[in-house]
């Protein structure tokens, strides 16, 4: 069987990492690249998303907005942007928003998900343009709280919202950000 390549930071950007800004934290996460991974993340990261601003409120709190096209790869059978891919990109772009804030031995590898509840509200048809606003609300040294608000971009329009609830964990023995 062939060994399972992860999606990771090169060993310079590693090395680095935790004395960027939130911004270039943020870049660097978006522009790994693993051209022949087809999971649903690789290819959203890699050819959707795009960030559009970061906002640090305060040392536990940041606003990251991100954009992207609703790609039929990623359409219910109705041509619309589909609830579990919502989740998924949910889950994504709050996770990468704690690199906002994120630092040194707090919050730099984006935890894991304790619960994600998502509300969608209306459609999103192939082809339409979205801004996905994500903030993270409350970190703790164990638990955080981030939220999502995916919006149409051309009138602001909710499509639709999350609530994300995540716990930090230490990394896998190799695995440093």
């Amino acid at each position: 069987m062939a060994q399972r390549m992860h999606l990771r930071l090169s060993p310079e950007v590693m090395a680095k990492f935790e004395d960027y800004s939130p911004v270039e934290r943020i870049r660097a996460v978006l522009a790994i690249k693993a051209p022949n991974d087809q999971r649903f993340s690789s290819k959203f990261i890699e050819e959707q998303c795009q960030l559009r601003e970061v906002k640090v409120l305060s040392d536990k709190s940041a606003v990251v907005t991100f954009a992207f096209k609703v790609d039929v790869f990623y359409c219910n059978g109705s041509g619309n942007l589909h609830g579990g891919a919502q989740s998924s990109i949910f889950d994504m772009c709050t996770s990468i928003a704690l690199q906002a804030i994120g630092k040194k031995d707090f919050w730099l590898n984006g935890g894991v998900t304790r619960v994600i509840t998502v509300n969608c509200l209306r459609p999103a048809p192939e082809g339409e343009d979205l801004l996905l606003e994500c903030e993270v609300v409350q970190m703790g040294r164990n638990l955080a709280l981030t939220q999502g608000v995916l919006k149409r971009e051309k009138d602001g329009v909710i499509v639709s919202t999350c609530e994300h609830h995540k716990a930090a964990v230490p990394t896998k023995p190799g695995w440093k950000l």
